[in-house]
This record gives C-alpha cells, sequence and structure tokens, in this order.
C-alpha cells in the first residue's frame, strides 16, 4: 500500500498601504502539492555485513534480539525491493527455526524477527530469492550481532599482517582483538588446531582462552576447540577436509570475547558461491608422528596420532650412547600426544 497524502501551502502577506489585512487578497497564488504513490527510498545500513552473489549482493543486519535488516542490491548497486522475498534457517539448541524474510514497505528492507542470539556463535542459513532466483549462503552471528563482526575487522586492521605470511605451521595468521593467532588443520586427519603468536609470530601459550570456529566451505560446522597437551594450542576436528571460504573465529576471555572473520575488512564485500576463493588452512602437517624426550636418559618416546591406525601405539626407542642402533618395544595401546 502507498502512502497519499496533500499538503497546502498558503501564502500570506500584508498589504503595503495601511498595513492592514485584505480579506479574500493573498499576494501570492495558493499552491496545493499532492504526492501520489510516493515510496520511501530504501534506507541504507549504516554498516552492513555484506555478501557477493552472481547477479547481486545482499548485506546483513543483524541485532543481538534477532531483528534482521538486510538490503539486497542488483550488479548495478541499486537496492531491489521488489520481487524479492527469502527465508533464514536459525540453528539453536532445540533445532532449527525457520524464520521468514518479507519486504519491508516503508523502508524497502528485507526484515525478520529471529531469536535472540545468546550463543558464541549461531549458525544462520538464508535463501534469498530474487526474481525467481535464489541465492544461497550461511552466517556465523555473534552474541552482539553483525556489528561485532565489523568493529573486530576494524581492530584488525590497525595490526596488518604482511602480505603472504603464514603461520609457523603452515596456515592463516589473523588478529583477534588483542591477539594474533594461527589456524591450521591437517589434511589427512581433519584435526584443527590455532595456537596464539607473539609479535614475533611464535607460539606462546593458550592460557584461559576459549577458541569457537565456524567453517563455511563444501558445508557448515561450528567446532569448538579444547585445551591440547601442554596447553601450547587448542585442538579440535573438522568434518570437511576442505579449505573454507569462510572462517570466523571466537576468542573468549573471563571477561570479553573477540569475534572477527578471516580476511573480512569493512566495506569489503565477502565474495560466496563457486567463484568464492578458499582460505589456506587446510595442509599437510607432521602431527601423526611427534617426538618427547623423557626424564630418564637415553629413552626417546614416539607417539603414533595417525588417525588411520587405530590401535595407536606407543614406541619406546632406546638411545645407546652414540650409536644410531635402536630397539624398538611395543608398550600398550595408549593414545599419543602431539607436541
Amino acid at each position: 500500500m502507498h502512502a497519499k497524502s496533500v499538503l497546502s501551502v498558503v501564502a500570506l502577506t500584508t498589504l503595503i498601504a495601511g498595513g492592514a489585512f485584505a480579506a479574500g487578497c493573498k499576494s501570492s497564488a495558493e499552491a496545493t502539492v499532492t504526492e501520489e504513490s510516493v515510496e520511501a527510498a530504501p534506507v541504507a545500513l549504516e554498516e552492513p555485513l555484506t555478501e557477493e552473489h552472481d547477479g547481486g549482493s545482499v548485506g546483513w543486519e543483524f541485532a543481538p534480539d534477532g531483528a534482521v535488516r538486510a538490503v539486497v542490491k542488483g550488479p548495478d548497486g541499486r537496492p531491489i525491493d521488489k520481487d524479492v522475498s527469502g527465508t533464514l534457517t536459525w540453528k539453536g539448541p532445540n533445532g532449527d527455526a525457520q524464520i521468514p524474510l518479507a519486504v519491508d514497505a516503508k523502508t524497502g528492507l528485507l526484515i525478520a524477527a529471529g531469536p535472540r542470539l545468546e550463543a558464541d556463535l549461531t549458525e544462520v542459513k538464508y535463501n534469498v530469492v530474487v526474481a525467481g532466483k535464489p541465492w544461497n549462503g550461511t552466517l556465523h552471528v555473534p552474541a552482539g550481532g553483525t556489528k561485532v563482526i565489523v568493529e573486530g575487522a576494524k581492530k584488525a586492521e590497525r595490526r596488518p599482517i604482511p602480505p603472504g605470511k603464514t603461520g609457523p605451521n603452515g596456515g592463516v595468521i589473523q588478529v583477534v582483538g588483542d591477539d594474533t593467532i594461527e589456524v591450521v588443520a591437517d589434511k589427512a586427519s581433519g584435526q584443527v588446531r590455532v595456537y596464539v603468536l607473539d609479535d614475533n609470530f611464535k607460539p606462546v601459550p593458550v592460557g584461559d582462552r576459549k577458541i569457537k570456529l565456524g567453517f563455511v566451505g563444501s558445508g557448515s560446522e561450528l567446532i569448538l576447540l579444547n585445551p591440547g597437551p601442554g596447553g601450547l594450542y587448542c585442538v579440535g576436528t573438522i568434518s570437511a577436509k576442505v579449505n573454507p571460504v569462510k572462517l570466523t573465529v571466537v576468542v573468549a576471555h573471563p571477561t570479553h570475547a573477540d569475534v572477527v572473520l578471516v580476511g573480512y575488512r569493512p566495506g569489503v564485500h565477502v565474495v560466496v558461491g563457486p567463484s568464492a576463493p578458499s582460505l589456506n588452512v587446510v595442509v599437510a602437517t607432521t602431527w601423526n608422528v611427534s617426538v618427547k624426550v623423557k626424564a630418564a636418559p637415553g629413552v626417546v618416546v614416539v607417539h603414533d596420532d595417525d588417525d588411520d591406525d587405530d590401535d595407536g601405539r606407543i614406541h619406546v626407542v632406546h638411545v645407546h650412547g652414540k650409536h644410531k642402533g635402536k630397539h624398538k618395544h611395543h608398550h600398550g595401546h595408549g593414545r599419543g600426544h602431539w607436541k
């Protein structure tokens, strides 16, 4: 429905001769302006998280209370508010919720009312249909909404990583709040680690940090990482052993949590779909076999961590003096540890 209103503007003036008002006389003609079927221009979202599709883009704004606004634009950058609709699939602890997206006649934006954002990351899949063509994607949204991701990107911009720089294990380096981290996964096992790095990009103890990852690639998944041996990294497992096109990271401290979308910069569109570039996270590692030197002199313990070998044998190698000869003994079936 379009608003219709009539505005009347009457200009009155005083008579120059005698300074008295002459009834029925006007120094200027009465003007009548009619607004017929005038639509409000689509509202420009202040700092949307924009995803680029083949045929246009969708800029998202998620509020902490679950309110969603989105601006849909064509290849020319002009907003689209005709023949557009959609659905959000909101994943929660009690199952998925289907939330409709509809155009708001006053603003031209797609709007929806979802559940309150309470988890560190909430997975929301979207299906936006523009002139019969679906645009699909997945977002991992923090409790503070998309604004938190934009703020995290601004903070990361102030501490840029040298171009082409990779972590000590060959993974992706990303600034998250006041931390610098490396995210790397093993191509063979799917085991993923996050290291905290110092100013020289060397690993330091993780401490009391808790880390969660949101992967989007051939599929999507949320991964809560656990402390690794010795507290030198956090560790988990990814189901799809392929590089993601999007990676959202939460680093939670006792007093606050920082969130980033890896590689994202404010104002830059995130490319999704078949043409999206991937992040070099999944690499060939040497984690499957690690060596630890025990306190007893001349004893080296080799832990076989190859996930393809379920017996997880531990091999004790005795080294005698300067000899190269070694005697291997199998001691039980305990699982090994990474260094």
